[in-house]
């Protein structure tokens, strides 16, 4: 009985813990939680977009992405919320000056494009009409395929405004 009085003290504190921390995203308080989706999928998948799209990255083509920096995954949300495709050449260029998030709305989105084949080929942008799935490149044959929790996450991300 004594055991059982004990872990009913310590789950109080935690659930309350987690109480706390959801009150203070929903009020607008800045800091991100750790949990959120956008660290889980940078965590669990999004942070292999290093190896070419970081400053120095051994994989970067030059002059291509430039705005895209998966360094750390603060400035991985930060490009990807403020950026748009630069430097792409050949089938790709079309391409160019597409939003890499559109918050709240995945499907018009870069990102999302060239990780998930399906939203690559249903890929129909009014204003790039060009940048369809056939130039929408899967990067996902680079560093090896999105799986399907960590492309859920990077949705829900952008579904939820991409904050």
């Amino acid at each position: 009985m004594r055991n059982l009085r004990l872990r009913s003290a310590l789950l109080v504190p935690m659930w309350l813990g987690s109480a706390l921390l959801g009150t203070a995203a929903v009020s607008g308080c800045e800091a991100v939680a750790a949990g959120d989706d956008f660290t889980q999928a940078y965590d669990g998948y999004l942070n292999k977009c290093a190896s070419c799209h970081a400053p120095g990255a051994a994989g970067a083509t030059a002059g291509i992405e430039t705005t895209l920096d998966f360094s750390t995954a603060d400035t991985a949300r930060a490009s990807l919320k403020t950026g748009s495709a630069a430097g792409l050449t050949g089938n790709q260029a079309s391409c160019n000056g597409v939003p890499f998030v559109v918050a709240g709305k995945p499907e018009q989105s870069l990102l999302m494009a060239v990780l998930d084949e399906n939203v690559r080929q249903n890929l129909d942008l009014a204003s790039h009409a060009g940048c369809d799935g056939t130039a929408a490149t899967d990067m996902t044959i680079r560093v090896g395929g999105a799986d399907a929790d960590a492309i859920a996450k990077v949705r829900a991300w952008i579904t939820a405004g991409a904050e």
